[in-house]
């Protein structure tokens, strides 16, 4: 059981939509990306493991403990997030609960974001 293929990120488009729209909130092991559109229902993800974090191996263990975070997480961004992690090279010097700290706190960070530019909005 993963993150179905409706809910992630996949054409380069995407993730580049997402880096020149969205907030960018740099967590240390990993920066995280978010861009909420209105059209969207669906929280979506993507994940960006480079060359330089590592081998393969080390490269699909951070995909797989992110894709397991967001499954686990994703109800804590507004809906029609579309969030892009970009792994560091340090990730796996962090314990999982220390990257789900982290990435709940940069969740809790965009819902004020998004709360405030609603309110100011209307």
């Amino acid at each position: 059981m993963g993150v179905p293929a409706s809910n992630r990120l996949r054409k380069p488009r995407e993730f580049q939509e997402v880096r020149s729209l969205g907030h960018h909130i740099h967590c240390g092991p990993f920066i995280f990306q978010c861009h909420v559109s209105e059209s969207l229902t669906a929280r979506r993800l993507g994940i960006v493991a480079s060359g330089r974090v590592g081998n393969a191996v080390k490269r699909n263990y951070g995909k797989r403990v992110f894709r397991e975070l967001f499954r686990k997480h994703a109800t804590e961004l507004p809906q029609g997030s579309e969030l892009v992690i970009v792994l560091r090279s340090h990730f796996n010097r962090h314990s999982f609960d220390d990257l789900e700290a982290r990435l709940l706190r940069a969740c809790r960070t965009i819902q004020k974001n998004q709360v405030s530019n609603t309110v100011t909005d209307s």
